[in-house]
């Protein structure tokens, strides 16, 4: 039998028996009928199914539960189903009140007519239809218009890791070059050592860390950006990937517990080995930054409907993150506020390696309270097509990582 609305069903309850298999007879070719003859039931029943239920029926005098109650614990469970009361002609009232207080969608006083009822069922889920497919096209359109902002915002940092690649990295050039020629200079000047040598080593250490941190900065900024040299056809065992992730990052880190939970057997995914194994040591050194003390990490794996993606979420117990900043650091310039010298050159790097993947990641603040970031990654890689990320990197100006060869700094013990 071909039903008119095949892929929803209608839950009545009512502790009436026969009313139960009268309803069912008469109404079988609309829908999926599910029947309940109390309330306790019918939640049991709304629970399992509440997904492709569009509308819910139930009779307002029953034992234990009244059918208002009934349909606001449904309402509870799930929102989104149309609520009908069956209610005798003296209780109009109430039921209009549970009406104004958007409880129901409407009312039916028994006994009710079956081409009445009938009339108002498939209006009822022509409505409901109407809405879900209204919802459906909303969420597409976000997802269209997130992809959107994840392009630009790629394209853009593409765009500034070119420039500041060229620019800063002449400059630290030219500032490791004097910094590993002071010694010698200094030397040459001067016939003893300084009067402060621990001023001058302790200085000059300064300065050359400095230097060593802007220079990696921008090697993971080059790195995470340049999409022109990802090779997507490689392949990937993502649980063997995290686990010597974890390894290489908390591996010296015995007040921290890890922990790696998955829901089925993941299967290999395509992409570019080198750069998925380099985010994953990039975000948990992040994750680090949270756990200054120690605590827990739980890596979840999980398999998307329709095994096309594999979700991926990564939760600790530390320091939560800032609620308003949620949306932020992912960004090149984003500063934690337990690490104000630091970018979020990290974070934005594994967010361009999502994104050049053809995934989705995103950061929140689970129930729990603990930090969560969640990456969703294709089981087929899909590189992102964007003119203006596929912009050639110049090629990375040598910097010196020590002095002449053959000399010895003299202010460096």
């Amino acid at each position: 039998m071909n039903k008119q609305f095949p892929n929803l069903g209608v839950l009545y309850v009512d502790d009436e028996v026969k009313s139960l298999k009268y309803f069912e007879a008469i109404f079988e070719d609309i829908a999926h009928i599910y029947v309940a003859s109390s309330p306790e039931e019918g939640l049991k029943i709304f629970k399992a199914n509440h997904d492709h239920i569009g509308l819910v029926l139930s009779d307002k005098k029953m034992p234990n539960i009244s059918g208002l109650d009934f349909l606001a614990q449904v309402r509870d469970v799930n929102p989104a189903p149309l609520r009908f009361l069956v209610t005798a002609f003296a209780d109009l009232d109430v039921a209009v009140d549970a009406l104004n207080e958007d409880l129901l969608y409407s009312y039916l006083s028994k006994p009710w007519d079956p081409s009445d009822l009938e009339h108002r069922i498939i209006k009822a889920l022509g409505h409901y239809s109407l809405a879900r497919e209204k919802d459906r096209l909303v969420r597409e359109k976000a997802n269209a218009f997130h992809d959107l902002m994840m392009a630009d915002k790629a394209a853009s940092i593409d765009i500034l890791s070119i420039g500041l690649n060229h620019h800063m990295r002449n400059a630290l050039t030219v500032m490791r070059t004097f910094h590993d020629l002071l010694p010698y200079q200094l030397a040459e000047e001067i016939e003893n050592e300084p009067r402060d040598k621990a001023f001058w080593s302790s200085c000059y250490d300064e300065v050359g860390g400095q230097i060593d941190r802007m220079t990696s900065m921008l090697g993971n900024l080059a790195e995470g950006t340049c999409s022109n040299t990802l090779k997507l056809d490689g392949e990937i065992d993502l649980v063997e990937t995290v686990s010597q992730a974890t390894d290489l990052v908390f591996g010296g880190r015995s007040d921290i517990l890890v922990s790696v939970s998955s829901t089925s057997e993941i299967p290999r995914i395509e992409g570019d080995p080198s750069r998925i194994s380099q985010m994953f040591r990039l975000l948990f050194d992040e994750v680090t930054c949270s756990l200054k003390n120690g605590g827990n990490v739980e890596i979840a794996f999980s398999e998307m409907a329709g095994s096309e993606a594999i979700k991926i979420e990564v939760m600790d117990n530390g320091s939560p993150l800032p609620l308003k900043d949620l949306e932020r650091i992912f960004d090149p310039f984003y500063v934690r506020s337990d690490r104000p010298e630091e970018l979020g050159t990290n974070l934005m790097a594994c967010y361009l390696t999502v994104f050049y993947h053809g995934g989705k990641i995103g950061a929140n603040i689970r129930e729990d309270g603990r930090n969560a970031i969640s990456l969703i990654l294709p089981v087929k890689a899909k590189q992102m097509e964007d003119n203006e990320s596929k912009l050639e990197l110049p090629n990375r100006l040598a910097v010196p990582e020590t002095g002449p060869q053959g000399l010895e700094p003299v202010l460096v013990s």
